[in-house]
Parts: structure tokens; C-alpha cells; sequence
């Protein structure tokens, strides 16, 4: 079954019950009010209260009812089930037949209760430019009563006396379906700008994954191609580590992206083809062997007991490391590095520092790999701070949270 008609078939489930209830309570109450009062001596035995025998309608004496009247309530009750389907039709039908039904003699009661029910459901589906100019077929159902009066009545007070309360049965169910409209539009943009933002979130995550994998990747795969042509003619033995190392290099590379790339893919594929975890610390040996094949000097130093950080917290903090060795590798010609790792109660910090020459200038000149490094940081509940040593090099530190391990 399709979607489509199962929320029919649920809307029908609700709507046919409540369009029998209201039916057959209209009836019950046209019957009463049809029936004539003691001091008529209608259907009561006699003037007065009744006697043992009760009214006469107890013993079969049913008043009767004009058979359109009949035809009415089934309308306005078949309408009432319909509202969820077609609620616009559905309001004009009952409101018309509880205009005929006034109009025949059957009088007001729980009948004018479909076209409250009829008000609620199109205030609470449709905005009001939809369904306000469907208010007119109320009118009638106010003075149809009255026709036959000087004037439609509207100098009797009596008139007052049935508008109020008409008023307020027909206005409440629709202020009611106004509110539940307009709390349900607030949820769905809420929801809606919620999903924009995670998909933005997603994709600076995504381009900062590959930012920072091609990045470093291309940084040291440049840099053994450049130590490649420079040994070539001299010590041609010396060629095949730096292939190897580009080799190594570009193929955990290619890893990588797959595995950041894999978001865009269906979810069941990538059940089927699982991606080793991303990156933490735990690979920062990797990292360090990698550009050390540069030529360049790496020393890791850690501090405090090592803890295992949450998941996102270890990520940001290797990509904060990888990151700012690529930018050793790329601006500080023949420097080395130097990398600590500090662990402590409720934080873990990580340093980098470069020997390079002093650089002018500092953290307003940063470029996309700072910013892309802060905003791991500040994703994670942490902070960064990068600039130039008044010593010489450049240094880049960042505090991140441990969090709940």
C-alpha cells in the first residue's frame, strides 16, 4: 500500500467513528427537539409532569422529522469523514446542510458541531487564504432561523443570545487549528534549518578532510620528487626511497579520501565496504616517518600519562598536527619541527614548532590551513593559537577537551 493511501486509511479510521457520534447525537437531539412540551400536551400524557406512563415517545411515539432533515445529518456526518480528505468540499457540504436542516424545522444542536470539527480541520491543514473566503457559507446558518421575523430579528435581543455562543463554537476550533498550524510550520523550518545546517556543517568537514589529506599528501610527495631530480645524476641509488616514498605516500592518500568520500555513497554499500577508523593519534608516527622522508627533522615528545581521548577529539588532533607539518614542509624551507603532546586532567595540547627563520606578520595572515585547523579546534569544544616565535619558526598550539572518555 502506498503511502499515500495509508494515511488515508489511518484518517478514516479516526474520522468515520467521529462522523457517526456527531450523526447520531443530531438525531437524538432534532427527535427531542421536535417532540412538543407538556404544556402542549404533545407526546406527555397531559398538562403537567408526566405520568407513570412516561412520554409518549417511550412507547413508539417518536416525533417525527422532515426527511430532508435525515438527508442533512447524513451529510453533515459523511463530511466529517471526509475532512482530511477533501476539507474544503467537505465544510461547504455540512455547512449547507445545517442551513437546510434550520431552515426545515430541525432547529440548532450537536449538528452545527460538524461544521466546528469541518473549521478546525481546515485551520489547522491550510493557511487562511485557502479557506477564509469558505466563511460565508456561516451566514446563513446565523439567520436562516429567522427569515420569517421583522427585520431578520436583528433588533431582538434573542438573536444576541444564539449568536455568542455560535460565535464561540464556531471560533474556538478554528483559533485551536490556527495555533496547532502554525507550531506545526515553526517545527518543519526548524527541522528544515537544522538539516541545512548539518549539511553545511558536513561539508566543511568534508573539505577540510580533503584539504588536509591531498594537502599534506602533495606537500611530501613534492618534496621526495624535488629530493628525487636532485639525486638522480649524482647518487642514483638514492632515487628508489624516494619513490617508495611517494608511492606509500599517494596510496594512504587514495585510502583516505575513499574513506572521507564515502559519505556521499548509499548507506548499504557502505556497510558492505566498511573504512578503517579515521586517523588519531595513535598514527602520528606515520606522520612524523612521512615527512622525515622529506629530509626534514621531527621530534615528538609526549608529556603526562597517555589517555584515549573521544573519537572526535583524537581526529581534530592528528589533523592538527598533520596540518601544520605540511605548512613546515611548504614554508619553512630546510627546518625541522619539533611536535608535543601533552595529557592532562581535562584537556589534551598539542604543540608544534617550527626552527625556521622569523616570519613577519602572524595570525592575521593566516591561510585556509589555520583556519581550517581552528575550526577543528573550536569544533571539538577547544581553542588554537598560532603565530611566529619571537625566537625564530612558527608555532601552532592547541587545547582540546577530553570530554567524556
Amino acid at each position: 500500500m502506498r503511502p499515500l493511501e495509508r494515511s488515508r486509511v489511518r484518517a478514516l479510521a479516526l474520522d468515520v467513528p467521529l462522523g457517526l457520534v456527531i450523526g447520531l447525537l443530531a438525531l437524538v437531539v432534532a427527535h427531542w427537539q421536535a417532540a412538543p412540551s407538556p404544556a402542549d400536551g404533545g407526546p406527555w400524557n397531559g398538562p403537567g409532569p408526566p405520568g407513570p406512563r412516561g412520554p409518549a415517545w417511550a412507547d413508539g411515539g417518536i416525533a417525527e422529522l422532515a426527511p430532508i432533515s435525515y438527508v442533512c445529518v447524513a451529510a453533515v456526518a459523511v463530511g466529517v469523514m471526509l475532512r482530511r480528505i477533501w476539507p474544503r468540499w467537505a465544510f461547504a457540504v455540512a455547512a449547507v446542510a445545517v442551513t437546510v436542516h434550520i431552515a426545515a424545522g430541525g432547529g440548532y444542536g450537536p449538528i452545527v458541531l460538524g461544521p466546528a470539527v469541518l473549521l478546525y480541520t481546515l485551520a489547522s491543514g491550510l493557511p487562511p487564504r485557502r479557506w477564509a473566503p469558505w466563511l460565508v457559507l456561516v451566514v446563513p446558518i446565523a439567520v436562516v432561523g429567522r427569515l420569517d421575523l421583522p427585520y431578520f430579528g436583528l433588533l431582538g435581543a434573542d438573536l444576541y443570545a444564539l449568536l455568542v455562543p455560535l460565535a464561540a463554537l464556531l471560533g474556538v476550533p478554528t483559533a485551536l487549528g490556527t495555533m496547532v498550524r502554525l507550531r506545526r510550520e515553526n517545527a518543519r523550518r526548524e527541522r528544515d534549518e537544522e538539516l541545512r545546517r548539518s549539511a553545511y556543517e558536513e561539508r566543511l568537514r568534508i573539505a577540510r578532510e580533503v584539504h588536509d589529506v591531498i594537502g599534506h599528501s602533495l606537500s611530501v610527495i613534492s618534496m621526495q620528487a624535488g629530493v628525487a631530480l636532485h639525486v638522480l645524476g649524482k647518487r642514483p641509488e638514492q632515487v628508489e626511497p624516494s619513490l617508495r616514498a611517494i608511492r606509500q605516500t599517494s596510496k594512504d592518500a587514495l585510502e583516505e579520501l575513499r574513506g572521507t568520500l564515502a559519505v556521499f555513497r548509499a548507506p548499504d554499500e557502505v556497510r558492505q565496504d566498511p573504512r578503517e577508523p579515521l586517523p588519531g593519534l595513535d598514527r602520528i608516527d606515520e606522520l612524523v616517518a612521512g615527512v622525515g622522508a622529506t629530509g626534514r627533522t621531527v621530534t615528538v615528545r609526549t608529556e603526562g600519562e597517555p589517555a584515549a581521548p573521544p573519537a572526535a577529539v583524537d581526529h581534530a588532533a592528528y589533523r592538527i598536527v598533520q596540518e601544520a607539518l605540511t605548512n613546515v614542509v611548504r614554508h619553512a624551507e630546510g627546518a625541522g619541527a619539533a611536535v608535543l603532546i601533552a595529557y592532562r586532567a581535562a584537556e589534551i595540547a598539542v604543540e608544534i614548532a617550527d626552527n625556521g627563520p622569523a616570519r613577519l606578520g602572524g595570525a592575521s595572515e593566516e591561510g585556509n590551513g589555520i583556519a581550517g585547523m581552528r575550526e577543528r579546534a573550536r569544533a571539538v569544544g577547544g581553542r588554537l593559537t598560532a603565530g611566529p616565535r619571537p625566537e625564530g619558526g612558527f608555532a601552532v598550539r592547541a587545547e582540546l577537551p577530553l570530554g567524556e572518555r
